[in-house]
């Protein structure tokens, strides 16, 4: 049916993000707690923290986003939704290693089924004018889902035990997943001129198929999303970040989940909230587009994130980087999400956000995680700051992305107008 309330779809879709970055990174907020407690070694938690858990929640992602574009997409984030709250309360319960990987596995296949059919359905409720702001709001739940995870762990958890905390933040969202379920879906296609609404849904291997093909003729596409894994990259090693803080910076855990808790709503919101209204507003200034608009933030962003590994808390300076790492972090999701959505048939795009969400988060996040650990671990484990050196280190493969972005930029509004062709 044709859904007239786009507003609050997009407010509902924004609190179960937020839940979803809550769940995803409570784990890392409680990281020297349950690091110590279940004696795991940096590679280990990288694993933990990154691999164990992207892997399912990459692969998944693309099976999810195949049934989105041929059964109900609500129904199917609603059911990730209920999955995995369920898995986080578990993690509650958690006695060893084993059952850590276990919960944070199945968190991972249910956190799949929200992203891809949510900005899809997205994509049904916006104008394409809009839909850089409107995907730049649903990304706000990275900021707020990680800043009140952090401040949740500094507030409540030295009151109640981490266990306390994810069994009832598991409770919390079983209940938004049966919520969820009862919701009507948008029509598909509704707003986009060139799609036959009336067409017969295309079949599993149609999906592929035209998945396939999107990807193979489309240069921009094909290097936006290879730009997004290497930027990525840096994001996953940012599992390591409450470690460094304490064990080089001279943090408490709680002290520094309180104060990156605070600085990432604030950095983060401003970062998603101008990457997605700047970039619908101004992209078109560009021959480039999309693309050339986030070349050139990038250039200016890079340079302050790194800056922020050198700086002692003892200068001011160190607030104001601490400020545009939240900000560079959630800056480019708007920007990006609506090009995916752009550069791709109407019929396979949760499919396609899922291929995304697999090469990001597999190659980028999950690389980033595990290989910061190895370098921590094996590297510079002789060093005087090994956490410093393994972060900075990551934090350089940034630069790729910009390149991939500025090749993109080339065949931008060429392969938009072959998708527009083909709806």
């Amino acid at each position: 049916m044709k859904v007239n309330y786009p507003y609050l779809y997009l407010a509902f879709f924004l609190l179960l993000n937020i839940f979803n970055f809550v769940d995803r990174n409570l784990l890392i907020a409680f990281a020297p707690q349950i690091k110590s407690e279940f004696n795991l070694t940096n590679v280990q938690w990288g694993l933990l923290t990154g691999v164990y858990f992207l892997f399912f929640y990459s692969v998944f992602g693309i099976f999810m986003g195949v049934l989105g574009d041929k059964f109900s997409r609500m129904k199917i984030a609603a059911v990730g939704v209920f999955l995995w709250s369920l898995m986080t309360a578990f993690t509650g319960v958690a006695k060893n290693f084993s059952h850590l990987i276990f919960a944070r596995a199945l968190i991972g296949v249910g956190e799949s089924a929200l992203t891809p059919n949510a900005i899809s359905m997205l994509s049904d409720l916006f104008k394409q004018n809009q839909r850089g702001t409107a995907s730049a709001i649903y990304y706000l739940g990275i900021p707020l889902g990680v800043g009140f995870g952090m401040l949740i762990a500094a507030f409540f958890g030295p009151v109640f035990g981490w266990r306390a905390v994810f069994i009832t933040l598991g409770l919390i969202g079983m209940g938004l997943g049966i919520v969820t379920y009862f919701l009507f879906e948008p029509r598909r296609g509704q707003l986009d001129k060139s799609f036959n609404q009336d067409s017969k849904s295309a079949s599993i291997r149609e999906i592929i198929s035209m998945t396939k093909y999107a990807l193979y003729n489309s240069k921009c596409l094909k290097f936006v999303i290879i730009g997004s894994i290497f930027l990525h990259i840096p994001l996953g090693a940012g599992n390591f970040e409450v470690l460094w803080a304490v064990n080089e910076r001279g943090f408490t855990a709680s002290s520094y989940n309180s104060l990156f808790g605070i600085f990432f709503i604030l950095g983060g919101t401003v970062g998603a909230v101008l990457g997605g209204v700047l970039s619908d507003r101004i992209s078109h200034y560009f021959k480039g587009g999309v693309m050339t608009f986030l070349v050139i933030s990038y250039l200016i962003l890079t340079p302050l994130t790194v800056s922020y590994r050198f700086i002692s808390p003892e200068i001011n300076f160190f607030y104001l980087t601490l400020f545009f790492v939240s900000f560079n972090v959630t800056f480019f999701y708007g920007p990006v999400f609506a090009s995916v959505q752009e550069l791709t048939p109407v019929k396979v795009r949760s499919t396609m956000v899922a291929v995304f969400i697999l090469g990001v988060n597999i190659i980028g996040m999950g690389v980033g995680s595990f290989l910061t650990g190895y370098l921590i671990d094996y590297v510079f484990n002789d060093f005087s700051s090994p956490y410093t050196f393994s972060l900075i280190s990551i934090g350089l493969t940034s630069i790729i992305a910009i390149i991939c972005y500025f090749i993109a930029s080339f065949s931008y509004k060429e392969d938009i107008e072959r998708v527009i062709n083909l709806n």
